[in-house]
């Protein structure tokens, strides 16, 4: 949902008009358009986000977030943010960038195995 909520933001390189494609979804998020349709499938079951036939192009899927999706996503954020305070509060500002720089390796890691075994899209 967030990717979605960022095509509606000057700084994205998704298009101005506040949708994004399902195709570019799937390619964002490394995920196979299955895997995609699935997930929106549960997103537009709960009213979070809406499809739409792209008039210029009818083989796409133009997903926009519904003012409910958009109230999810802003609770989701908020709670985040609230856990991300009380992490900070309990470990300490050094810990924390401690711990940040960990996660950074741990990443770089992780993206070294993946190439080196290739990773499928679905992993």
């Amino acid at each position: 949902m967030r990717h979605i909520w960022l095509s509606k933001k000057d700084f994205t390189s998704y298009n101005q008009e506040g949708y994004i494609k399902a195709a570019d979804l799937s390619e964002i998020l490394e995920l196979s358009r299955p895997s995609i349709t699935r997930i929106l499938n549960s997103l537009e079951c709960r009213g979070y986000i809406v499809r739409n036939i792209d008039k210029k192009d009818r083989r796409s899927i133009n997903i926009n977030l519904t003012e409910t999706g958009i109230e999810a996503l802003e609770k989701a954020n908020r709670k985040i943010l609230q856990i991300a305070d009380r992490l900070v509060a309990e470990l300490g500002e050094a810990d924390t960038d401690k711990l940040i720089e960990l996660i950074k390796r741990l990443t770089e890691i992780y993206k070294r195995i993946l190439e080196e075994h290739g990773s499928s899209n679905d992993e």
